[in-house]
């Protein structure tokens, strides 16, 4: 009895680097974004993503009403969280949506280090914070907030200048310490909107 809670407690711990891992690579794909708008354009990629999204809806309302669709639904399940599973998992729904309103909102370099922040900053700063998180604030850390806001600073500064690429970093990691909405959709947005208002200040 004790050894299958030990595997119990195995396999759930398992499941969650398996999922934390996942999640980590859906946010660290859009960094390629910014590099597909310049290879091609603006309207083919928001196109793309707007129809990627909407497929990915489609497939968690079929899921929902268990009916899988081959790939989709399997990675999706395999990245979300236990406690998501049953409902709609919107976690990509918003990173989406923040990508596409950064790029249809922002001149092109701020949309670019907006997406960069979001892409980089909050997979570094929920690592760190697992694995060397002490000080908590929430069910976020300072250890975490630091690492992303020094990694997604040096990374948008391959797209604007490092003083815009700080007031955004800091602006975006602070929104994802304080899980203000869902820090998919607020991080881009919080980032964007921070950069360009220092750009007139």
């Amino acid at each position: 009895m004790a050894t299958a809670r030990l595997y119990h407690r195995y396999d759930r711990r398992s499941d969650f680097i398996l999922t934390s891992k996942l999640r980590s690579v859906v946010h660290l794909s859009a960094i390629l974004i910014p590099f597909l708008v310049e290879a091609t354009s603006k309207p083919a990629v928001v196109v793309a993503l707007v129809v990627t999204t909407a497929a990915y809806i489609l497939s968690e309302v079929l899921r929902l009403r268990a009916k899988s669709v081959p790939l989709i639904t399997r990675f999706t399940l395999a990245m979300s969280r236990e406690d998501e599973s049953p409902r709609l998992v919107v976690g990509p729904i918003y990173l989406a949506v923040g990508v596409l309103l950064s790029l249809l909102v922002f001149p092109n370099n701020i949309a670019y280090a907006s997406i960069t922040i979001v892409a980089v900053g909050d997979p570094v700063a929920s690592y760190v914070g697992r694995k060397l998180g002490r000080t908590h604030v929430g069910k976020k850390t300072l250890e975490g907030f630091t690492a992303g806001l020094i990694v997604s600073s040096a990374a948008a500064a391959l797209w604007v200048p490092p003083h815009l690429a700080l007031a955004g970093s800091a602006t975006g990691m602070l929104l994802e310490l304080l899980e203000v909405i869902d820090d998919n959709l607020a991080i881009p947005i919080g980032a964007g909107s921070a950069m360009l208002v220092t750009t007139i200040l």
